[in-house]
């Protein structure tokens, strides 16, 4: 796991996603998520894409277990990014933008 926070430490890039989003209104938006090892989790910290994670304590994220034995890091941020977005699919502030 600590190789994973390495690679991303060392890498030339932020480690943040972009994803472009409709909110309720039809408007255009961004949803920012910030990439990070936590334990045995790849972590992205976001905005909030439900009214209850909106009314949390909480700071919004998504997870996903690491795996370091049988995948790689590109794999696991292509599994994250597919992880945040299902919770935006799923959530009730945004849609994803076509």
């Amino acid at each position: 796991m600590n190789n994973f926070q390495e690679q991303l430490n060392s890498s030339p890039f932020v480690p943040i996603f972009e994803i472009e989003v409709i909110d309720k209104a039809g408007q255009p938006d961004y949803i920012i998520c910030e990439v990070s090892v936590r334990g045995e989790q790849l972590i992205a910290q976001r905005e909030a894409v439900s009214k209850k994670e909106e009314n949390s304590a909480y700071i919004a994220k998504s997870a996903i277990d690491i795996d370091s034995d049988c995948f790689s890091l590109d794999e696991h941020l292509q599994d994250l990014y597919s992880e945040i977005s299902n919770d935006i699919l799923f959530g009730d502030l945004y849609d994803l933008a076509k």
